[in-house]
């Protein structure tokens, strides 16, 4: 959901002003917190505003999925639980 969000000046410092229908498409309330954080973007470096102050790099997902689908392997090549009892 990409939005423009101009810089406005609100007291002499720079500020968003995040409209409704976005606070509500995040689950957000005034109150809450969001990050401005630098993360990997398709090709690139962007800055992307997130809930939490730390989004996992591309290597932390991809060695994640690795994992799951090595559990996933050696789940399907285990023998059956009533073949080790027999």
């Amino acid at each position: 959901m990409p939005i423009n969000l101009p810089i406005e000046d609100w007291d002499g410092e720079p500020a968003l002003r995040l409209p409704d229908d976005v606070l509500q498409h995040l689950d957000l309330q005034v109150g809450d917190s969001l990050y401005l954080v630098e993360a990997w973007v398709g090709d690139g470096k962007r800055l992307v505003m997130s809930k939490t102050p730390l989004i996992p790099s591309r290597g932390d997902a991809l060695a994640a999925q690795w994992e799951r689908e090595l559990a996933e392997e050696q789940a399907e090549s285990a023998p059956p639980e009533s073949a080790k009892d027999a």
